[in-house]
Formats: structure tokens, C-alpha cells, sequence
């Protein structure tokens, strides 16, 4: 005999405690290792950490509830333990941002607009905030955001990108997230490579020079000058990597900088 509206409520009611006594067990063990980390001084957000579990959570995922669903609510367990309780906080360099900034960060942490790209940067920098979401790169810009990190002196990598799960190749409000963590290996990434010029290269030069180096082109960005330039590669890059020593070599001295400046995990809804 099929169940009655009632004796359904009812094991839902009961479902509800079960999740809701397994959310606050797993808050009370990632608190946990959120002190011991920063007792150790280690870095306490992960973002390939994280790109790793939304990715096993979605390979089991299955049934009527969405895919964008899972990724939201452990966005939001995520950023409500692990940044919030750490004191972390992010600035956005465009209200136009906010809404995707928000569903990455979560409802709880603390975020502020800030008026330009290069204030956001600042904030990073030298005020203690941990995160700056920032306009997504495009050619023949006078001053590019990005040009600051292309810098053997910079402190900053970009470490995401919104919207989170979303289709960065065609949504017209993307964005990427700069902090002083490091860019990480979460397995399955995209990797920006910044280079300096001395010169005046043609962009053909530098991406044959890139392919020949054993890159996966998947755009390229320059300065209005054109003596600047942000490779977008597939793949997770090291700077010390044979690739990069092989691009560096290809570039024939005509480089003041050449080296990885961060990327983003891949995630596919």
C-alpha cells in the first residue's frame, strides 16, 4: 500500500534532522581543522580543495535535485565555516559582480564594493581582506587589472573564477578572484601565464611560441601597447615546469617576465 500524504511529511520531518545533525557535525569538525590550520600558520582556504569535493559530489549525484543545487549549498557550508569563522573578507570591484560573488562566497561573508579594479587590488594587498573579485580580462586595454601581477615582485594569484559551475566561456558577467594563496592543482584547470616584453612582439609570435613550448591555447590577452601579454593555457602550470623553461627559451631574452599568475579549477555542471 502506497504511503498517505502524512506518513510522508512525516519521514521527510525526520530526513530534515538527520541532514540538519550531519550539517552541524561537519561545521563542528571543519572549524576544527580551520584552527589547527591556522595554528600552524597553514593556509586555510583551499580553493583545489574545494573544486575537488564539488567535483566528487557531483560525479555521485543523481535524482530530481538539481546539479547547480549541490554546488550551491556547499558553496554556502563551505564559505560559512571555513571563511567566515577565520575572519575572511572580500571586496568586489563591480556591483555588477555582486550577485555571483555572492553565491561563491556565501550569504554570511563579510563583502564590500570597492570603486575601482586596481582599489580592489589594494585591499588585498595591504588592508587584510582576502579576496578581490575582479573584472575578467579582455585585449587592448591602456591599464589592465592584470598587468600588476606580471611582476616577479607580486604577491597576488588569481585563484577562481565566477560564476562558479557556471559557463565562463559565454557568460557576459565572469569574473576572477585575485588573494595571496597560492594557485593550487585541483586536477582539472586552467592555468594564466603573464609576460613582459622588452620589446614589441606580434601576439602570433608569442602564441606559436607558446604551442611550440607544448601549451593548450585558450586565449590571449594584451595590453593597448601590446608589450604585455596574459596567456589563458589549459592545464595546471608551475612556473619551474619544463613548459614554461622551454616558453622562456622560445621567447629568446625578449621577456623582462615570464611566469604563472594564478588560474581556476574547472568546474562543469
Amino acid at each position: 500500500m502506497s504511503k498517505n500524504l502524512s506518513d510522508i511529511r512525516e519521514e521527510i520531518d525526520s530526513i530534515d534532522n538527520q541532514v540538519h545533525d550531519l550539517f552541524m557535525r561537519r561545521a563542528d569538525l571543519v572549524s576544527s581543522v580551520s584552527a589547527a590550520k591556522k595554528l600552524a600558520g597553514l593556509q586555510i582556504v583551499h580553493p583545489a580543495r574545494e573544486a575537488k569535493l564539488i567535483r566528487r559530489l557531483l560525479d555521485r549525484h543523481s535524482g530530481v535535485l538539481p546539479r547547480s543545487t549541490i554546488v550551491r549549498i556547499w558553496r554556502e557550508l563551505i564559505s560559512s565555516v571555513s571563511l567566515l569563522q577565520t575572519g575572511l573578507s572580500v571586496v568586489v570591484s563591480s556591483s555588477s559582480y555582486w550577485d555571483i560573488a555572492k553565491n561563491y562566497f556565501g550569504s554570511e561573508t563579510p563583502m564590500s564594493n570597492v570603486s575601482s579594479a586596481e582599489n580592489a587590488l589594494d585591499e588585498v594587498r595591504g588592508n587584510g581582506v582576502y579576496f578581490a573579485v575582479m573584472p575578467w580580462t579582455k585585449s587592448g586595454e591602456d591599464a589592465p587589472w592584470w598587468a600588476s601581477l606580471v611582476d616577479e615582485n607580486n604577491d597576488l594569484s588569481i585563484v577562481c573564477a565566477l560564476p562558479y559551475g557556471g559557463d565562463i566561456s559565454n557568460d557576459s558577467k565572469k569574473a576572477l578572484v585575485v588573494s595571496k594563496i597560492d594557485f593550487m592543482s585541483s586536477d582539472n584547470d586552467i592555468s594564466f601565464i603573464g609576460v613582459s616584453l622588452n620589446n614589441n612582439i606580434n601576439r602570433d609570435i608569442i602564441i606559436n611560441n607558446a604551442k611550440d613550448a607544448g601549451f593548450e591555447m585558450v586565449n590571449i590577452f594584451s595590453n593597448k601597447s601590446d608589450n604585455m601579454y596574459l596567456l589563458e593555457v589549459k592545464g595546471f602550470v608551475d612556473s619551474s615546469s619544463d613548459k614554461m623553461l622551454a616558453l622562456c627559451k622560445y621567447l629568446d631574452g625578449n621577456f623582462l617576465y615570464c611566469g604563472v599568475i594564478g588560474g581556476y579549477p574547472v568546474i562543469t555542471i
